[in-house]
């Protein structure tokens, strides 16, 4: 939705209204002056428009924000804290975590 209103992830609402207008103003089916692209017009319109809708609504945006990590595989916070838990769980156990203990045995110098 970004790059269909070409703004960045970070821009702001004022950017987000002006860039939507400039948009609406290129694919709005009434722009059209080729015969037979009024329906190409009309769906480039439509994404248009529903880009503004998500990105201008907060809530919206940052739903779809998350949406936009989960597809590019950014569910690295979540592995992140299952090798946190796990750590704190092992070190809980036995003292020290695996990790630790395989640099111990393989003399490597400890990082914990």
């Amino acid at each position: 939705m970004y790059e269909l209103l070409s703004v960045a992830e970070t821009a702001g609402p004022e950017e987000i209204k002006a860039a939507y207008r400039r948009q609406a103003r290129r694919w709005h089916p009434d722009a059209c002056r080729t015969a037979g692209d009024e329906g190409y017009f009309a769906e480039r319109f439509m994404r248009t428009r529903e880009a503004y809708e998500v990105l201008s609504d907060p809530g919206l945006r940052r739903e779809y924000d998350r949406s936009l990590l989960r597809s590019d595989g950014g569910e690295w916070e979540t592995q992140l804290e299952g090798l946190l838990w796990r750590r704190s769980t092992a070190v809980g156990r036995r003292g020290t975590s695996w990790g630790s203990r395989m640099r111990r045995a393989h003399g490597l110098e400890s990082c914990d």
